[in-house]
């Protein structure tokens, strides 16, 4: 049967004749004909569509807009008459989101806007219309899209602020927009939202019918999406404390569990925005109401979680995560000064609720994991997944303060909360960023759990730590964007004067990803000190040492990351004593992120800012986060030490930085009890660790300086390790000439008294290093013999293009190379494959008909697996290196250049 058929023939009649209309008033005569003809059952959809085309949005439109009405009507009549045949259409989704019915929205706030004005008394049905028609745009994202954009969060705020003429459609329509927008809604327009809460409160506080409990409802919703407004603005206000009063008197009176309900979720909702230590400070017996509400809380939890299925606990999810609320903030309150100041008794009543609240949480993720087979597959965005994610949230907080109890029960069902967060987690990776994250909730209580044997073993026989690296990444990607837009400090940052609201308001606008990365630094911490074997053989925590190699310096400069600095750092140094061998050369990139480390370590005591110079205080960067850095300050301190006796350049380095100069100085120097036993005590344990690694660093150039120059040893011994050390971070300068930039760094190295002879030291310098650096007899042999059996031969380096090119120019490689290219050159290098490809280009090869022969497993032979080459051959500069190897892992080792021959057909003698 076709659609036509469907339709009534009233209804037919009817378009036909509004579609003959020749003028308005033939259209108007029409409209009568239609509330002669048609019934309200007759009409569907189809049918409403039917009409609204034929009479036409250009009729209606111009209805609205018309002031020109007939003598002795009303001002608004064409309006009204209008809105009430718009409002009639206005169940038809189609009808409500096309671009016509937008664009009268600025016609409708206007008057719903005015409805006080004396205009307005006989015309009370026109509003009536417009709050029709704007619910009915509000109940679609196009539409709310359309009104925001309109302006209309402050009009509506306005009319309800004002108690105009159905000012509670108004409250119902910004009801609609909190409840689907979020918490976006209010910015820019935080003022509006502090009216809209003062004069709602203040409603919910006198009202004394059963609307009292519809307001009730209505402000938890705006309070689970209130914008960004400094604590000390709602404080000074009177609506939270009258609310919180109100709720008290309510909670401990005789009301419905309906009504019971409404009023846990609101104080849910304003103890989230307060705080519970905001929330002790009014009322006649705070602690008891306290008491009773977490009380509260956790029965209602117990009542509807035990023995009951996931699907039976949905039906009271909304109360239920009300009171999972109350649980988090009470547990995160247990761990400060004002739950110690409760008596033991009150202590020991609400740990026990606790405890039955969680082990029912327990249960059901237990036995969720059961009914499902150890699958789980629900979407996040499925109530049934986001209430499991709620779940796992309250048990995430429990675990991050409370380890020792009900292990057994948390063991069973930690396979499945791993499970769980790394589902939702690759939808979120995938481009579900609302989704929740349990993950990063879970994250405290993997930190402590991973301090135990039991759950550690099975975290690690879900591959946590794998999943935790990815989840690094992801949000290093997020904390790194945010970053890169942030303006510099000023050096004097730390002095300038800043009000609480701008402290509290810039503390807010720190991405969540810090202390997510923060928290997974920690969980690795525990691990590279718990299981030293699998640190050294799992190739994720390679990848994770190399992440923090790399991302530590640029922390370095920004001072207002430094417990996120102090994290990589430490972390870093726990896993590179398990794989010394890869950087015992010394590489630039660790080179720098030890001298990022250093830094850290450093800069945490001077006394300079002491009051006489004569007690070792923490600096005023670390001061305020001292209780999050006191830890990792000694671990640190500890773990440098332990990498120092396996990485002689780390010992060079630190001598040369002058660290333990002034760190003797200032031990000799300051008062006994001016510093605490345990700091003394690191500082001197570090020492005589640096003592006892110190290499014998005699070099030919310090030689010469105390023999032909007569400098004094440790004049020698300082400058040449000075020299050394701004030599490796800087060996090139743009503005310079080679000769004259290293002419200038020995300037700098020699000091005023002996700078005079800088000119004639980089002469002896620059002989003596290309004495060393030279190609020797084989492997040129090599080289030459490669090339005349007609094999390309190519040679990529990394580094400025000046300094390398020197090198290569000096040595001579120029005549046995058919290719080479220099990353300095390039906007990439090593082990980037796009330069594999280039060099592969220029030699007429393929990749995979190539081979990658390198000493550096790092740069060389994951550039070539990257590229895609045929082969890669590593010679190991060090057996330690060979014996120690285990990622990036090469195709053939071997010991020199010369073992190549058989491999490429060149006979013994061609090579010697």
């Amino acid at each position: 049967m076709s659609s036509k058929e469907k339709v009534p023939e009233s209804v037919l009649r009817c378009v036909a004749a509004l579609k003959a209309a020749k003028s308005d008033n033939d259209r108007f005569a029409s409209l009568f004909v239609v509330t002669k003809l048609i019934k309200a059952e007759e009409c569907d959809k189809n049918c409403l569509k039917l009409l609204y085309e034929a009479i036409g949005f250009d009729f209606l439109n111009r209805l609205l807009r018309s002031n020109d009405v007939p003598q002795d009507c009303p001002p608004f009549i064409y309006k009204s008459i209008a809105l009430s045949i718009v409002s009639c259409f206005c169940s038809v989704p189609e009808i409500v989101e096309s671009q016509s019915i937008m664009s009268i929205i600025p016609v409708l706030l206007d008057i719903v806007s005015t409805s006080d004005t004396e205009d307005m008394e006989d015309n009370l049905m026109l509003i009536s219309d417009c709050y029709t028609c704007l619910q009915a745009i509000a109940g679609l994202e196009a539409g709310r899209k359309a009104l925001l954009a309109k302006g209309c969060l402050a009009k509506l705020t306005e009319i309800y602020v004002e108690e105009m003429f159905r000012h509670d459609e108004a409250l119902q329509l910004l009801v609609c927009l909190a409840s689907n927008q979020g918490k976006h809604l209010w910015d820019g327009q935080q003022e509006a939202f502090k009216r809209l809460m003062n004069r709602l409160a203040n409603d919910f506080n006198s009202e004394t019918t059963d609307r009292k409990f519809e307001l009730c409802k209505m402000l938890a919703v705006f309070l689970a999406n209130s914008p960004l407004i400094p604590m000390t603005e709602i404080v000074n206000q009177d609506w939270p404390q009258h609310t919180l009063l109100t709720l008290e008197s309510l909670l401990c009176s005789r009301i419905g569990t309906s009504q019971r309900d409404s009023s846990l979720q609101l104080i849910a909702r304003l103890l989230e925005l307060m705080g519970l230590a905001w929330g002790l400070k009014y009322g006649p017996n705070p602690r008891q109401f306290l008491l009773l509400l977490v009380n509260l809380a956790c029965v209602e939890i117990r009542m509807k979680l035990e023995d009951r299925s996931l699907e039976q606990a949905l039906e009271s999810a909304d109360i239920l995560v009300a009171c999972y609320s109350i649980v988090e903030l009470f547990v995160t309150f247990m761990t400060s000064q004002g739950f110690l100041d409760f008596d033991s008794k009150q202590r020991e009543q609400a740990y026990c609720a606790l405890k039955g609240a969680v082990g029912a949480i327990l249960s059901l993720l237990h036995q969720t994991d059961e009914s499902c087979c150890h699958e789980w597959t629900i979407p996040a965005n499925d109530r049934r997944g986001q209430f499991i994610c709620a779940s796992i949230r309250i048990v995430g907080s429990w675990l991050s303060e409370e380890t020792s109890s009900m292990k057994e029960e948390v063991c069973s069902v930690l396979p499945f909360i791993i499970t769980v967060c790394s589902r939702i987690y690759e939808e979120r990776k995938a481009g579900a960023s609302d989704m929740p994250d349990p993950l990063r909730f879970m994250l405290p209580a993997f930190c402590h759990l991973a301090a135990e044997d039991a759950p550690r073993k099975i975290m690690l026989s879900q591959k946590l730590p794998h999943l935790l690296y990815d989840y690094l990444l992801y949000q290093w990607g997020i904390f790194s964007k945010w970053l890169a837009l942030q303006p510099a400090l000023a050096a004097d940052w730390l002095h300038v004067e800043t009000t609480p609201e701008e402290e509290e308001m810039a503390e807010a606008n720190r991405p969540e990803s810090e202390s997510a990365i923060i928290l997974v630094c920690g969980v690795f911490m525990n691990l590279a000190v718990l299981e030293p074997e699998l640190v050294a053989t799992d190739p994720v925590f390679a990848q994770l040492l190399k992440f923090c190699i790399t991302n530590l310096p640029p922390l370095v400069h920004r001072q207002d990351f430094v417990v996120l600095l102090g994290n990589v750092a430490v972390l870093g140094l726990l896993l590179l004593r398990h794989h010394t061998w890869k950087y015992a050369q010394g590489d630039s990139a660790v080179f720098r992120y030890i001298q990022g480390t250093v830094s850290f370590l450093w800069d945490a005591h001077n006394s300079e800012e002491s009051c006489d110079s004569l007690s070792l205080v923490i600096s005023l960067r670390y001061k305020k986060d001292w209780p999050d850095l006191a830890e990792l300050w000694f671990l640190g301190m500890q773990g440098l030490s332990n990498v120092m006796n396996k990485m002689s350049w780390i010992v060079e380095f630190i001598i040369d930085s002058g660290w333990p100069h002034e760190m003797m100085k200032s031990l000799s120097r300051i008062i006994a009890g001016a510093i605490d036993a345990n700091t003394r005590t690191a500082y001197e344990d570090f020492l005589c660790c640096l003592l006892r690694a110190q290499p014998d660093k005699v070099k030919p150039v310090k030689s010469h300086l105390r023999k032909k120059w007569r400098l004094p040893e440790d004049e020698a011994h300082k400058s040449c390790e000075i020299f050394l050390r701004q030599f490796r971070l800087n060996p090139d300068h743009s503005e310079l000439e080679l000769d004259a930039w290293r002419t200038l760094l020995w300037v700098s190295a020699l000091g005023v008294d002996y700078q005079h002879l800088a000119g004639e030291v980089y002469a002896l310098w620059k002989t003596l290093r290309y004495t060393y650096l030279t190609l020797d007899g084989p492997a040129a042999n090599l080289l030459s013999a490669l090339r005349k059996h007609n094999y390309h031969i190519g040679l990529i380096t990394n580094g400025p293009s000046r300094s390398q090119w020197e090198k290569i120019v000096q040595i001579g490689a120029e005549e046995f190379f058919d290719s080479i290219l220099v990353s300095g050159d390039l906007s990439f290098e090593k082990p980037q494959p796009e330069i594999f490809h280039l060099a592969c280009q220029q030699l007429n090869v393929q990749p995979a008909k190539s081979c990658m022969i390198g000493d550096k497993l790092e740069t060389d032979i994951l550039g070539g697996k990257l590229a895609g080459m045929a082969a890669t051959f590593w010679i190991p500069l060090s057996s330690s290196e060979r014996a120690s190897c285990v990622d990036e892992m090469p195709d053939f080792t071997i010991e020199s250049l010369e073992d190549l021959a058989p491999i490429f057909g060149i006979e013994p003698q061609e090579i010697r």
